[in-house]
């Protein structure tokens, strides 16, 4: 962690609003044209840098409590004018979320140009206005995430981006914040390629119903507010604060028709009362652009979605979120877009209130770079594969790696081990996941959490305390890989500390057979049965200490754990293994532990991916584990009594063990069968075998390490 200092700048923000909750602030510089023009800056939340009205970048670069990444921004061939406007456009959310943090807003940002600073926040170059047009008592995006987006465009709100001259009897005083720690931003900066929709591929009409207050059963809607025992509290606006409503409003927008239409997309108009879905062609992650023209004032209503519904429709609730954008406008002539970025294949335009005419609709992706690596042969099936597990890494690595870049954005461990694979292949580093893994380093503590007990996902904010024990040991083994993949030993010796604090933690839940018996919180084994089978004794968590401890042992050079890890293996085997199949768990009756006869295919492929079976030690078990699951068994029906696994991240380990025994063929045939759908469907991999869930999932694009390691690659 390399701490980065200002010349200049000090962080700013609006008198006493420090803490408000989405309250959103427009800082304003201008510049003439010059050929060496960099913007540095950071703050809290997020902001987007436009010139001219132009998009440039979103950031900061997602960093640990209390520290703070910086860009330093090349705006020299943006310039283009003889005077030219920027402006940073700043979301203090100030709520806790799993993508933003909750942290006090500000922004700290200098321009400079040929080496001389010529505006500094906190200092003199500047103005600033609060984005007035942004509503900010509005629900909740969804529980992990922080706010839906609606705007109210008046003509003329977009002078303070583009023009000269502007209305300046709404412009604020900033004052300085405090002290910030800074660092650099540590990690390669993203690109935001513009992508075109395909057409418009269905059209239909709505009436306006009433269905009453549904939202009484959405989570992130009602538990606003709630205080847990450790004082913590859920944050947001509660239902009878919030001054718009959009996500209510659409419930109560009844379907009278949908038809499939085949029609441009280049420019299209809506009737009042009417509808249109724009097709993207494949899953893709970004802010939504868009200009609209009306006669008179209108509202435009977006959902959005990855996929459509078997009627055509799109449903903006199918992953628990709130997949809505708003932007009521004055007639006229505006140019749109949302702030945050989304994740969509169709977007369903509501016209509401007047006719509307949309043009230039595209989306301004977010993620990583595109990679020179190309799939080597002719294969068509495994071609698509190739090419949606590289859309999908490339969606879910914005500065760190997430879970997926639509519910949450959130760096979850375990995920990472995966996605940290693919990275090294398409682009040849470890810098992105060197900054995931340092942002567990940082803080002293993590509020909220036991002692020793790592995040689940993090930069995030759990105020409730909840946490996943077996994924601080996927931190473990992600180490031991970082190591070899980057031969950077400095990080790996400064988790040193955490990970003894870890291992000690984990020491308190070992019972008399050195196993880990009921384990606090969030037990995950697989989105499967296996999650139900956790207590007392989860095997398959164990299985997974067991390696833990082997690879702190290997990267620290302690033969103490290696033996340790062998006690774990042996227990295993002696009380889990039954014949032909591992148990999933045991519970206590009368002061023994009895195994609780159930049988999951994800505990079978646990216990071969953390060795604790071999092909010496359990030759049946593999012989039916190659021969008869996977992705064909739900046709067969063989072994109806072992639970099958789910993608995440049963499937997944499965590849895995086979990749390492050799098993090749098979491991094609496999990825054939569980992912093809999945790339036809959207471009993407998905979270789980069905569309229940994320359909752009950053782990799955783990697929590429295997057609890499199998020779599909180039």
């Amino acid at each position: 962690m390399k701490n980065y200092t200002f010349r200049s700048a000090l962080p700013a923000w609006q008198r006493g609003a420090e803490t408000a909750m989405n309250r959103w602030l427009i800082f304003r510089t201008e510049s003439k044209k010059h050929e060496n023009t960099i913007l540095s800056l950071t703050g809290s939340c997020a902001y987007n840098v436009h010139v001219n009205g132009e998009f440039v970048a979103f950031g900061p670069a997602r960093a640990a409590h209390g520290v703070y990444r910086v860009d330093e921004l090349d705006l020299s061939k943006f310039l283009t004018k003889e005077n030219n406007v920027i402006t940073i456009t700043v979301a203090g959310y100030n709520i806790n979320s799993f993508y933003h943090l909750d942290q006090p807003s500000f922004l700290c940002a200098e321009l400079i140009q040929n080496g001389e600073i010529v505006a500094a926040t906190g200092k003199a170059g500047f103005v600033c206005r609060v984005y007035s047009e942004h509503e900010e008592k509005v629900h909740r995006y969804g529980y992990q995430r922080t706010f839906t987006e609606v705007f109210n465009i008046k003509t003329g709100s977009s002078d303070f981006f583009t023009k000269e001259s502007y209305d300046k009897s709404d412009l604020i005083e900033t004052v300085c914040t405090g002290e910030k720690v800074f660092i650099e931003r540590g990690c390669r900066y993203n690109v935001y390629d513009k992508r075109l929709p395909e057409n418009i591929v269905s059209r239909g009409t709505f009436k306006y119903g009433s269905h009453g207050h549904e939202m009484k059963y959405d989570r992130s809607a009602t538990i606003v507010g709630t205080q847990y025992p450790n004082g913590k509290s859920y944050k947001g606006y509660k239902l009878s604060q919030i001054t718009s409503n959009p996500a209510m409003y659409v419930r109560n927008l009844d379907l009278c028709e949908i038809r499939d239409v085949r029609e441009s997309a280049d420019a299209f108009e809506i009737e009042k009362k009417s509808f249109a879905i724009a097709n993207f062609g494949l899953n893709t992650s970004g802010t939504i652009n868009f200009t609209a023209e009306s006669d008179n004032d209108a509202t435009i209503i977006l959902v959005f979605d990855e996929i459509r519904e078997p009627n055509g429709d799109v449903n903006f609730r199918r992953v628990g979120s709130y997949s809505i954008a708003t932007f009521r406008i004055e007639k006229g002539v505006h140019n749109l877009y949302t702030f945050e970025p989304y994740t969509f294949q169709f977007i369903k335009f509501y016209a509401i209130g007047a006719n509307v005419k949309i043009t230039n609709l595209h989306s301004r992706f977010f993620g990583d770079d595109a990679t020179s690596k190309k799939f080597r042969g002719n294969d068509e099936a495994l071609k698509r594969i190739f090419d949606a597990a590289v859309e999908t890494y490339r969606q879910n690595t914005f500065t760190i790696y997430v879970d997926c870049p639509s519910r949450e954005r959130a760096g979850w461990l375990c995920d990472s081990f995966f996605t940290a694979r693919v990275e090294k292949i398409l682009m040849g580093n470890s810098d992105i996941e060197r900054n995931f893994l340092e942002n567990f380093l940082i803080p002293d503590k993590f509020d909220n959490h036991p002692d020793g007990m790592l995040p689940m996902c993090y930069p995030a904010d759990h105020p409730n305390g909840s946490f996943i024990p077996n994924w601080a040991m996927w931190y473990v083994l992600e180490l031991e890989e970082y190591l070899q993949r980057s031969g950077d030993r400095t990080l790996i010796d400064d988790a040193k500390e955490r990970i003894y604090k870890l291992i000690k933690y984990f020491e308190g839940f070992e019972n008399e057979y050195g196993l880990l018996e009921n384990l606090e919180a969030w037990v995950f084994i697989d989105w499967s049965e296996s999650n139900n089978l956790v207590q007392d004794v989860s095997f398959p968590s164990n299985m997974l200490y067991s390696k833990m401890l082997h690879c702190a042992s290997r990267i620290y050079g302690d033969k103490n754990l290696a033996e340790k890890a062998e006690r774990v293996k042996k227990a295993v085997n002696e009380l889990s293994y039954v014949g032909p199949f591992y148990c999933d768990n045991a519970y206590r009756k009368d002061g023994k532990l009895v195994l609780s006869g159930k049988y999951t295919e994800s505990c079978q492929n646990y216990a071969f991916f953390c060795d604790v079976a071999t092909p010496e030690s359990h030759p049946e078990l593999l012989k039916i584990l190659i021969e008869d699951f996977g992705p064909q068994r739900s046709e067969t029906g063989k072994w109806s009594e072992v639970y099958p696994a789910n993608a995440f991240i049963g499937n997944y380990i499965r590849l895995e063990m086979l990749y390492r025994l050799g098993k090749h063929e098979t491991v094609i045939d496999n990825i054939r069968g569980y992912f093809d759908i999945m790339a036809k469907t959207t471009g993407t991999l998905w979270e789980k075998v069905d569309t229940r869930a994320s359909l752009c999932h950053g782990f799955a694009s783990h697929v590429i390490y295997w057609l890499n390691e199998i020779g599909y690659v180039e």
